[in-house]
């Protein structure tokens, strides 16, 4: 039986593309009904990066947190995720629909290279069929394909797999050319400009040599890794050149113990979702002595062992098991990371290799060492089994996505201990339910489980600062509410918001005074903030100072061109500083609506 089903895939291999491709679109259709949930809105509608035409230039020269000042530069750097964005708004502007569009068409496209893949590595279709289809319904990337901030980890993917496909066709030339080399680290450069996990790429070319390359000395392998390695080190140099460091860690090289018993906990976090993809959500929590105490880094740990020990004999098997291990080393130095030490999409590009292994093992080779036993009989159904299971909590899951109610509400309910979780169910009273009471104990709450926390961060506490200050605010408590924004204050003092809440605060008072000594420090901060800018200049007015006033105007339209009241305010502006020219110029410019 699976000798005739490997035959008809084999024949028709473009056909079983197709059905991983229509099936993976199918499962995944619902994902098309999202909007823009979490760090979508900061990062898409509020950036004027990605708003403003002319500002492209931008997306190459920071981090993806550079729009809002240098103070809050992140050491996330992937111009080529943004410069999508950049340029499907442009084609529908902020329509969701066609930003979810390609993030499903990106990893449709991606499960025929795993199957691909698959073919070339295990050299059975019908294994390779099956292990594409573990990795396009498991569970596990639906944060991936739903969160339309994940097209790091798909685009990345994407080009990682695709290059490695052009490594392995060029190894098996027998000339092995280092211009086909070249070619595949070509493909594989970008893939750095979407996520950093991609810098794994050169490990595993030599990785895929222990376990799967001919005999030959290394002086030969080491000619055709240097394109592989120059493509990292361009990158590298590109990095430094635009934040100013590779790392954000003190010293990215130094290893401590502790950090390598978190590592450990980390890993088998990472395996126990791989293998039990239940409780899934985008805040999970990290217990670091737990973890430890668990058999799931041990057993993994014994694992790598066990397929490096015995890779004579199983070469392929050992191999894809490194893989999932080699992609997820980035992702094991908790100092990389900010907030979740452990997050469903970081499985996204080492599930490859987990998933290809079990399709291996029980379509080829039980099948080879029992033939006996027939366990085909057996085996066959349970992954069928396990791909129904998984296409149904696939399908449950999607909607948990479709809008910021939906996934926090889902994710206070699955991670009841996270900080983060409790945070954003406090946003979603405050401002979408005026439910102020309910609002303040979530804010709270979030303040002590992050105080717990393993990894407690001052942006916890300057979030919470500033939501209890807005309630206070609301609530008439004004004295109160000064008092949580300027501890928000002490807390981070290079962010904007609280200084604005601060000015926003005063403006209305009549203190235009103090309003304009907190928005100058908004908008040394953060320059592209264009209703800080309105705000100051109406303070200039204010105190009788017009043409620092229009300088205000003058930057807020440039950040936005379709600002239509910034053009008015300046001309006004301009008129009372006495130039009735600049005046009129400044409205000839206005944008009709």
């Amino acid at each position: 039986m699976l000798t005739r089903w490997n035959a008809q895939i084999a024949r028709h291999p473009r056909l079983a593309g197709a059905v991983l491709f229509l099936t993976t679109t199918l499962v995944f259709q619902r994902t098309l009904a999202g909007l823009f949930v979490f760090d979508d809105t900061a990062l898409i509608l509020s950036n004027p990066y990605i708003t403003n035409p002319s500002y492209w230039q931008r997306l190459f020269l920071g981090s993806i947190w550079s729009f809002r000042g240098g103070a809050e530069q992140s050491h996330f750097y992937r111009p080529f995720q943004f410069w999508v964005y950049w340029v499907l708004y442009r084609i529908a502007g902020p329509n969701p629909a066609v930003f979810h569009a390609l993030q499903l068409c990106v990893y449709a496209g991606t499960v025929w290279l795993v199957f691909r893949l698959g073919q070339k590595l295990l050299r059975h279709d019908l294994a390779a069929f099956f292990g594409a289809l573990l990795w396009a319904l498991h569970p596990l990337h639906v944060e991936a394909v739903a969160w339309i901030s994940a097209l790091s980890d798909t685009g990345s993917a994407c080009l990682v797999i695709g290059s490695f496909l052009l490594f392995l066709r060029a190894e098996s030339e027998a000339t092995r050319p280092v211009a086909r080399h070249a070619l595949a680290a070509l493909v594989y450069f970008p893939a750095l400009f979407f996520k950093e996990m991609a810098l794994s790429f050169p490990l595993l070319v030599v990785v895929y040599w222990v376990f799967l390359g001919e005999k030959e000395s290394w002086s030969r392998r080491a000619l055709r890794w240097l394109p592989y390695a120059l493509a990292a080190a361009g990158y590298i140099a590109v990095r430094i050149a635009a934040l100013g460091r590779f790392s954000a860690a003190p010293q990215p090289w130094k290893i401590s113990l502790r950090m390598i018993t978190v590592a450990v906990g980390v890993l088998g976090q990472h395996a126990k979702l791989f293998f039990w993809p239940v409780n899934l959500n985008l805040a999970r929590t990290f217990d670091f002595s737990g973890s430890l105490r668990s058999p799931w880094p041990w057993l993994t740990l014994l694992a790598i062992l066990a397929v490096f020990v015995l890779r004579k004999r199983q070469p392929v098997l050992g191999f894809l098991v490194a893989w999932w291990a080699i992609a997820l080393l980035p992702c094991l130095d908790v100092r990389q990371l900010v907030g979740l030490p452990v997050g469903d999409r970081f499985s996204y590009l080492p599930s490859v290799g987990p998933c290809l292994a079990i399709a291996f093992a029980a379509l080829v080779l039980l099948p080879q060492c029992l033939p006996h036993l027939e366990p085909a009989r057996i085996t066959l159904p349970a992954l069928l089994v396990v791909l129904a299971l998984w296409t149904v909590q696939d399908i449950r899951t999607v909607p948990n996505w479709h809008d910021d109610a939906a996934l926090w509400n889902h994710t206070a309910r699955a991670a009841p201990d996270s900080a983060l979780a409790h945070l954003f169910q406090g946003i979603l009273l405050e401002q979408q339910k005026g439910d102020l009471d309910g609002a303040a104990r979530e804010y709270e709450t979030a303040l002590r489980l992050n105080e717990v926390s393993f990894r407690p961060t001052a942006g916890m506490i300057y979030e919470c600062d500033l939501g209890l200050g807005r309630i206070a605010l609301m609530k008439g408590r004004t004295g109160d509410a000064v008092a949580y924004f300027e501890k928000a204050v002490h807390v981070a003092p290079v962010l904007s918001p609280a200084y604005r809440a601060l000015g926003a605060l005063y403006f209305p008072q009549g203190n235009y005074a103090k309003a304009a000594q907190y928005f100058v420090r908004v908008v040394k901060i953060n320059p592209q903030d264009v209703e800080a800018r309105f705000y100051l200049g109406t303070c200039w007015m204010k105190l009788g100072k017009p043409a620092q006033a229009a300088g205000e105007f003058h930057a807020a339209r440039e950040v936005a061109p379709d600002y239509f009241q910034a053009y008015d305010a300046e001309a006004r502006a301009l008129e009372a500083a006495g130039d009735a020219a600049g005046a009129a110029r400044v409205r000839s410019l206005k944008p009709p609506r």
